[in-house]
């Protein structure tokens, strides 16, 4: 026969053992939830509302009630009257770990992370909301399972050291489950101290420009910005040092880290993307970056979601023009009717405006481009200026980049780079990262353009995969987000368009891509040459089934995990 404290010695060992997969379940979920944070760029209202959206995902409603199963046990067992012979105890003791073991690697086993197009990313906040989120979690852990020792204690008699395992499992299955509102709540008590240090990193970011001795070129629109910079920095860097914002880079404590971190004295040309995804805050960056020359390559409704209204969006674009000093260029897409009336708006103002477009009409415009001659390897154009006409060949795919060439050819004249030298920057360009990129692997084509979330692009992506002759040419997308009302609308139109190109489609996200579905199905698109993924890890099962050496894949968009869909 075992003594209490010997059976209460190796239960305790067996506990720690048993509760191992259960904390690496707890981590894991606390972990994604951080993960989820970051991509909600740690706004607590907009986490709150993937939560509500994705309770399901929140509370692993099926891993929850094996948890109770198994506490259920543990707790009958404490409580039995038979539990005083000792020789059932220890059998039983026996039996619940093996149980809890098992159910415990189970529940690790069939995890499943959120974190699959991208990797949770530790910078200096994360760590302190990791702190905060582990200094919660432990709290809770301690306050269950001594709360439950207590109850138990009272209850039964049973072994000291099976309570403590049972109040510990019991504390790890309320974090685990808890987990969305440790973070929550770790993130929103954050909240004070991180504006104090983003102020902080704003005033010195801010006085760090007041001292920058160079230019500042800033660059906004629905699409077409990231482009456009890649280009306008390259088409600058043949004469002077240049320096941009790197690829992601578009918002405020971004960009003001960049400037704090990686802005020098002898960089001739800042180029800096700005993005917005609110009313006043191209505003606030450019109050730091104070820039001279704007380019405003677009108006649509990405992210009608986050703003409201097309109007609000328009207003929110023309932060960049209305921060312009008296010197300043505003140059402007006079092909998008929107960026029209605001260039229309800025000259009322007295700014100075220059236009960019392309074709035959009569609008003043300062660069144009002619005679366009498109093809799957890149095109060909005229470009006419008051500086002078050249003739331009890109290696860049899509009507829409000779747009973005033309803004870039604006900035770039109004620099100092002769038009001589810019047909032959043009000319070395290659596209931006996972902007409709081409890579070649095993005989299969692969245009890579999943940065380019909104309606127009993804149509004019379509009309690239359309040039392509030889095999199938097969679309991988999750459809569209962020346009609020209209965004059923858009996707049913992006199906009607793949419909009359495509071989095939595959779809990422059941749910998500149903009116995607509705509208390959309304243009008579067979069923069957339509393949349903439930996020991007399943892409490459689906496509082995359908891919053969001469096809064409078209990688339209990449939503975040914050999207993601399980069964």
């Amino acid at each position: 026969m075992r003594s209490d404290t010997t059976l209460g010695s190796s239960f305790a060992g067996r506990a720690v053992t048993g509760l191992l997969p259960y904390v690496a379940v707890a981590v894991a979920r606390h972990l994604d939830l951080i993960y989820l944070t970051q991509l909600e760029r740690y706004n607590s209202m907009r986490l709150r509302g993937w939560i509500v959206r994705h309770w399901g995902i929140a509370l692993d409603g099926r891993g929850a009630l094996v948890q109770v199963a198994v506490l259920g046990a543990g707790i009958l067992l404490a409580w039995l009257p038979l539990s005083s012979i000792l020789g059932f105890r220890y059998a039983g003791i026996g039996m619940l770990y093996i149980v809890w073991l098992a159910a415990g690697m189970w529940l690790r086993i069939r995890y499943t992370s959120l974190q699959v197009s991208q990797r949770l990313q530790w910078t200096s906040r994360t760590v302190r909301l990791a702190a905060v989120t582990s200094v919660l979690a432990a709290a809770v852990l301690l306050v269950i399972a001594w709360s439950s020792v207590a109850v138990l204690s009272w209850l039964t008699v049973a072994p000291r050291a099976l309570l403590v395992g049972i109040g510990l499992a019991a504390g790890l299955f309320v974090v685990s489950e808890g987990a969305a509102g440790t973070v929550l709540v770790a993130n929103l008590s954050l909240a004070p101290l991180e504006r104090t240090i983003n102020r902080r990193f704003y005033t010195q970011a801010t006085a760090r420009m007041g001292h920058y001795p160079g230019e500042v070129i800033g660059i906004t629109g629905s699409y077409g910005k990231t482009t456009t910079k890649f280009i306008t920095a390259a088409l600058l860097q043949g004469r002077y040092s240049v320096f941009k914002t790197p690829d992601g880079v578009n918002t405020t404590m971004g960009i003001v880290r960049v400037v704090r971190e990686g802005l020098r004295d002898d960089h001739r040309f800042f180029v800096v993307e700005v993005a917005a995804y609110g009313p006043g805050e191209i505003r606030e960056v450019c109050e730091v970056l104070r820039p001279r020359l704007g380019i405003l390559t677009a108006v649509g409704v990405q992210h009608l979601e986050r703003f409201g209204t097309p109007e609000r969006i328009a207003e929110a674009k023309y932060e960049l023009i209305d921060s312009l000093p008296p010197d300043g260029l505003a140059i402007v897409n006079a092909d998008d009717p929107v960026c029209l009336r605001l260039a229309e708006r800025a000259r009322r103002e007295g700014r100075r405006v220059l236009l960019y477009g392309i074709g035959e009409d009569e609008r003043m415009l300062g660069v144009r481009g002619k005679e366009i001659k498109l093809s799957s390897k890149g095109s060909a154009f005229r470009v006419e200026t008051e500086h002078g006409v050249a003739m331009f060949e890109t290696r860049l795919l899509g009507g829409w980049n000779i747009g973005n060439i033309l803004g870039a050819t604006a900035a770039a004249l109004e620099c100092g780079v002769p038009l001589e030298e810019i047909a032959d920057g043009v000319r070395a360009l290659t596209p931006a990262p996972k902007r409709l990129e081409i890579r070649e692997e095993g005989g299969v084509i692969k245009l890579i353009d999943v940065a380019n979330a909104n309606p127009r692009g993804a149509q004019m992506a379509l009309e690239v995969l359309s040039q392509f002759e030889g095999g199938s040419k097969i679309l991988i997308t999750p459809g569209l987000v962020e346009l609020g009302q209209i965004e059923a609308e858009e996707n049913r139109r992006l199906g009607r368009a793949a419909a009359a190109v495509c071989d095939y489609v595959v779809l990422v996200g059941p749910q998500q891509t149903q009116p995607l579905r509705e509208g390959l199905r309304e243009a008579g698109f067979s069923g069957s040459r339509v393949l349903i993924a439930r996020h991007a890890d399943e892409v490459a099962d689906c496509l082995k089934a359908i891919v053969c050496e001469g096809d064409v894949l078209l990688y339209e968009n990449r939503l975040p995990d914050t999207y993601l869909e399980f069964a």
